[in-house]
């Protein structure tokens, strides 16, 4: 081979080797130790969530809770129906209260929830009576951010732009009583004597800070004392007179609370005969058989509901003045107790009659008509008229009472005594859907 021929050979060679090195693959490395993301595992559950916190739970919990607002209204959300510190009704949006409290397990020893705004305000309410509360909310501000909705709780508890929720273990603060703290409040001998006061008022001071002054007469009297500016809040069951009071100018809010009925009740031998009867026809019996009857004539809404029959009948035993006819000028209670002792019939309201059953020798011989339905609503007494009538406090008071946490003490009051409740609550109604 020819020194020219074994030069062009050893160019190709290396050209040949230097073009392979090229074109071939780098060698393969060992295999990555991390998964790809399609299967990486899920965020721990302690790891802040992705985007800006905007609601927390913090405190004597099991577990503390973030969450961005997305987060928040991705929950399940209700709207509820409450009155804002104008006095103005509006619908709001949120998640309950309970629902995020149960994300975070309360320790048993917690008591107290402190609401903190982005502003730095904050106020507290009873741990026992937000989780309780059946339309209290956490709602959806417009602009962005969270506001508390509590119906029926004081107005310094809807605090807007909340950003944390504390639970605190230990004694709950006490209560700061308002600026003005005592209300008077006119209501019916009826919600007294039945006892149901004596549960709803020491609650609604202890949630509040204010003190009630109870003056309990006839609903003809407590609208008086609110057209004469001498009370700030009723609780009544006339509502024809209710409508009067409010068409004049005495009012300024009037809401549906609770029914029950007016029952027929007298000797058991029944001497004039009216089972089975119609009230106006019961009336008619009575007054024919000339028999003891007790009137309250008082002007109570039990005495304008018996005063009705009467005028049904056609009869006017209050103007002829029988011997049989008895009036006692005094409340529901006071006025069983007379017809008991005299073997008399008397119109009275069913939860006062359950209440003092065990010491009446009376027996239920009317009941279950339509035209029997008692129905109570909360008033509060026009400001603008009575400049001195604590209007905030009387809210406060209206507000409590139909708020769904008291309506359902209402709901139970009685049923371990009687094994029926002794009112019905009515405040998710209209007087329309009560035949009014």
């Amino acid at each position: 081979m020819s020194r020219t021929i074994k030069f062009i050979f050893l160019i190709g060679l290396i050209l040949s080797l230097a073009l392979s090195a090229c074109g071939s693959p780098a060698p393969t490395e060992a295999p990555a130790t991390v998964a790809p993301a399609a299967t990486e595992a899920p965020v721990a559950a302690t790891e802040a969530p992705v985007g800006e916190v905007a609601l927390t739970i913090t405190g004597s919990v099991a577990s503390e809770q973030a969450w961005t607002e997305a987060e928040v209204k991705a929950m399940n959300a209700i709207s509820v129906e409450s009155t804002n510190k104008n006095g103005e009704k509006a619908t709001y949006t949120g998640v309950l209260f309970s629902d995020l409290l149960a994300l975070a397990q309360p320790n048993a020893d917690a008591t107290t929830v402190v609401f903190v705004a982005d502003d730095g305000f904050t106020a507290e309410i009873g741990l026992a009576d937000l989780t309780a509360c059946a339309d209290c909310i956490v709602s959806f501000r417009d602009n962005g951010g969270f506001s508390t909705v509590l119906p029926g709780q004081p107005g310094k508890l809807q605090v807007k732009g909340v950003v944390e929720i504390q639970v605190v273990a230990g004694t709950a603060a006490p209560v700061e009583p308002p600026a003005n703290p005592n209300i008077i409040l006119a209501t019916t001998t009826s919600t007294q004597d039945s006892g149901l006061l004596d549960v709803l008022v020491p609650m609604f001071e202890e949630q509040t800070g204010y003190t009630v002054q109870t003056i309990a007469v006839g609903t003809g009297e407590a609208l008086k004392m609110g057209e004469e500016g001498n009370a700030d809040v009723l609780l009544v069951h006339a509502p024809s007179s209710e409508v009067t009071f409010m068409d004049s100018g005495f009012g300024t809010d009037r809401f549906l609370v609770m029914h029950n009925d007016f029952i027929i009740v007298g000797p058991a031998d029944d001497p004039a005969g009216i089972k089975d009867l119609g009230p106006k026809d019961a009336f008619i019996a009575i007054y024919n058989a000339a028999v003891p009857f007790v009137s309250r004539g008082d002007d109570s809404g039990t005495h304008k509901k018996e005063i009705s029959f009467w005028d049904k009948a056609g009869l006017d035993p209050r103007t002829e003045k029988p011997e049989w006819f008895i009036e006692t000028g005094q409340g529901m209670g006071a006025s069983l107790t007379v017809a008991s002792e005299k073997g008399a019939y008397i119109l009275t309201d069913r939860a006062t009659y359950l209440a003092n059953k065990d010491n009446l020798q009376l027996e239920i011989l009317l009941e279950g008509d339509n035209a029997l339905l008692n129905v109570y609503h909360v008033i509060t007494v026009n400001a603008e008229k009575w400049p001195a009538v604590n209007s905030e406090g009387a809210l406060a008071f209206a507000k409590f009472i139909i708020d769904p946490a008291t309506q359902a003490v209402i709901a139970d009051f009685g049923m371990d005594k009687f094994g029926q409740p002794l009112f019905y609550p009515d405040a998710d109604k209209t007087d329309a859907d009560l035949g009014l």
